[in-house]
């Protein structure tokens, strides 16, 4: 079952950890189950978007948390926005002059959907990766003057989500929209479930499910955090 203790921040994190790990550890393998698999994920992607769709609009609809919610999405725009940009200037050097592959661990274009930890990290790796072939990246100097920047922005938006998170809104439309991804979530544990054991897979449903694990995976889960309670800064 799913943990109904999941707020509205988490939906989208252990929603988006599940999608990706059954793609990565399901897909493929359970043909059989493979059109079923891929429904599932695209109903708890679109569960997961209207529980952010619609908390962004209450936190918008909040007068206090205005400054804040600059404060937090500001950098994170800046970070996609750079990534992006410093990905398409990887892919025009001459095939083979830069090991691409080793600078993104997610595909660029997922990183739209990355909360800040996700996208920090991502930034950390991508300037790590920089320091090691900076020698064969053209104007590598100016790309990490301007990585080194959203990363220290990344930085302090961090702390500004786990504020963030630490708030608590609510509105009539919020709670129908976690309570049906909670219905999605649990169908989609029944549903993996089911293939793993049919499939004679001894995969633990936590590798997929990272509410249900004891140390979580997901970048952004966070068991101190409670909406309503103040957050150690």
């Amino acid at each position: 079952m799913a943990d109904t203790y999941i707020d509205y921040d988490e939906t989208q994190i252990y929603g988006d950890y599940a999608i990706d790990q059954i793609a990565r550890h399901l897909m493929g393998h359970f043909r059989e189950f493979d059109p079923a698999l891929h429904y599932v994920a695209v109903a708890l992607r679109l569960a997961g978007d209207q529980v952010a769709s619609q908390l962004a609009a209450a936190r918008a609809a909040d007068p206090s948390l205005h400054a804040l919610v600059a404060a937090h999405e500001g950098p994170q725009r800046a970070a996609r926005d750079v990534l992006q940009r410093f990905a398409h200037h990887l892919e025009s050097h001459r095939a083979g002059e830069v090991p691409f592959e080793r600078f993104f661990v997610d595909a660029p274009n997922t990183l739209a959907r990355r909360g800040p930890v996700r996208l920090l990290a991502a930034l950390d790796h991508v300037l790590g990766t920089l320091d090691e072939h900076a020698a064969s990246v053209r104007e590598a100097a100016h790309w990490r003057e301007e990585l080194a920047s959203a990363r220290a922005a990344m930085s302090s938006a961090v702390a500004d989500d786990r504020r963030l998170r630490a708030t608590d809104v609510s509105t009539p439309e919020l709670i129908v929209a976690r309570e049906h991804w909670l219905a999605v979530y649990d169908a989609a544990k029944h549903l993996v479930s089911a293939a793993l054991t049919l499939g004679g897979s001894n995969l633990p449903l936590d590798e997929v499910f990272d509410d249900l694990a004891a140390t979580h995976r997901a970048e952004g889960a966070y068991d101190d955090i409670v909406p309503g309670e103040a957050v150690a800064s």
